[in-house]
């Protein structure tokens, strides 16, 4: 059973990745304001969404996507990576989009 030491730091985090999020800022700069080593964030960022495997939070979702076929498709992660997916490679944007969120992968 979680202490409740952990609720409250997980609620903390919840907290803070809610307000990342609404910032629009890079993730080094949101860390340089709210006084964070970035290594922080992303291990936070992974245990609230569910890579840790924790019972308290609940995984983080995606917005649907429509994927428009001719259209190259250009993916922007919040710590300034870039992927770009050739027009005739809409299959790829599903494949990127469940290994960012951690979805597992038929074999």
């Amino acid at each position: 059973m979680a202490r409740q030491g952990d609720q409250r730091k997980f609620a903390e985090w919840q907290r803070r990745l809610r307000r990342f999020e609404k910032s629009g800022l890079t993730v080094a700069r949101f860390c340089a304001r709210e006084r964070l080593s970035v290594p922080t964030f992303w291990y936070w960022r992974r245990k609230c969404a569910g890579g840790d495997a924790s019972p308290l939070v609940a995984p983080a979702a995606f917005k649907s996507v429509e994927v428009v076929a001719g259209r190259a498709v250009t993916l922007r992660f919040p710590a300034g990576a870039v992927l770009d997916i050739p027009e005739d490679r809409p299959d790829l944007v599903r494949v990127a989009i469940e290994a960012v969120a951690g979805i597992a992968q038929p074999c």
